[in-house]
């Protein structure tokens, strides 16, 4: 698939596009769009580790956490259709303060956009500019009951890893959950041979 190289200017800011998407960073001009789009649907943050948001506030709130991502050499976007121009998702590359070679790969799209193949074509993308970043493992901690992600991050070339798995909290479900660790060592320019899948 075709891409646009990520271009960056002197904010560190990334215009990310693939075929159907373009990803950039969020602004306080899109907390509206964010808060009805997709953040306060309680179906898509079911497994994500933050609640529904409830308010403007909440949105504005997790724009200023995005800036301190950033700050940190963070990569946290928000994607957009090409087609009608719209706001459908979010999507982050995270890093830890004491590596740069390792990276967490998250994301979430409105419930009118699922099924459309976006997820695995906005991951694609990213994975892209992780290796570009310099990023040499990525990792994606994901609930068990969560399959269509699961089978997202399969497609992207992700493995089950136990070393990937970690304990969270998650506020949609009122529990600390152990998730199921999953990554791709980005030395493999493709995914293994029994990670194939048809398009």
């Amino acid at each position: 698939m075709m891409h646009t190289p990520a271009t960056a200017t002197m904010n560190n800011e990334l215009d990310v596009q693939s075929e159907r998407l373009k990803m950039r960073r969020p602004t306080t001009e899109d907390a509206d769009n964010i808060l009805s789009s997709y953040a306060s649907d309680p179906e898509v943050t079911k497994y994500l580790l933050f609640a529904p948001h409830k308010t403007l506030q909440d949105s504005l709130d997790f724009i200023r956490w995005s800036d301190e991502q950033w700050e940190r050499h963070s990569f946290c976007f928000v994607i957009f259709s090409k087609a009608d121009k719209k706001l459908i998702g979010g999507i982050a590359l995270l890093f830890d303060d004491n590596t740069r070679d390792i990276a967490r790969l998250g994301y979430c799209f409105a419930k009118d956009e699922w099924g459309k193949g976006y997820a695995t074509e906005a991951c694609k993308r990213i994975i892209d500019l992780a290796k570009e970043s310099g990023v040499r493992k990525l990792v994606a901690p994901v609930h068990p009951d969560n399959i269509t992600s699961i089978r997202v991050m399969e497609k992207c070339g992700f493995q089950e890893d136990p070393s990937a798995s970690d304990t969270y909290f998650l506020p949609n479900l009122g529990q600390r959950l152990k998730l199921i660790g999953l990554s791709r060592s980005l030395s493999l320019s493709m995914p293994p041979p029994d990670m194939m899948w048809e398009a």
